[in-house]
């Protein structure tokens, strides 16, 4: 799946995950979460997915 180029200038979050680190999904418990990832947990884009809550 290709999104707009536009998805990459939104800032990107990095969350550090304990549990994550302790069965070995993320390197250093430490996770990378775009709005291309926020578009695929919610299937479209819109001002909701956007928008702060």
């Amino acid at each position: 799946m290709t999104f707009p180029s536009f998805y990459d200038a939104a800032p990107r979050l990095v969350l550090r995950d304990p549990l994550s680190e302790f069965l070995g999904a993320a390197e250093g418990g430490l996770i990378h979460y775009g709005y291309a990832d926020a578009v695929r947990l919610a299937g479209h884009s819109c001002p909701t997915v956007a928008g702060p809550t």
